[in-house]
């Protein structure tokens, strides 16, 4: 099976919300190795300014990210776009991978 090469670290926000009882339940930044894989970028004029945006391909071995929605790479946060992907090599799953994107203007 071939080896993920994760050489950086991301954030993932996990749980968080209201229990049954409505009390809040806090949410627990895990830090997870994983490899960023750029896609696009792009940039276009929204109602006269800049707008920004730019997608990553997120791949991790944790099998957690299934339950998270958004990530945090280099202090910016990251919308998971879609649903996570499991990687299958001979029938076992081997990572995980999804696509996110951050915005600013």
């Amino acid at each position: 099976m071939p080896r993920l090469l994760l050489r950086d670290t991301v954030t993932l926000k996990i749980g968080g919300g209201m229990d049954e009882n409505d009390d809040p339940i806090p949410a627990q930044n895990l830090p997870v190795r994983a490899e960023v894989i750029p896609i696009s970028g792009d940039e276009q004029a929204a109602r006269g300014r800049m707008m920004t945006s730019v997608e990553y391909r997120l791949l991790v071995a944790d099998k957690r990210i299934e339950t998270v929605t958004q990530a945090t790479w280099r202090g910016l946060v990251y919308t998971f776009q879609g649903k996570v992907m499991a990687y299958r090599i001979g029938g076992r799953v081997h990572h995980y991978e999804v696509v996110m994107r951050t915005g600013t203007g």
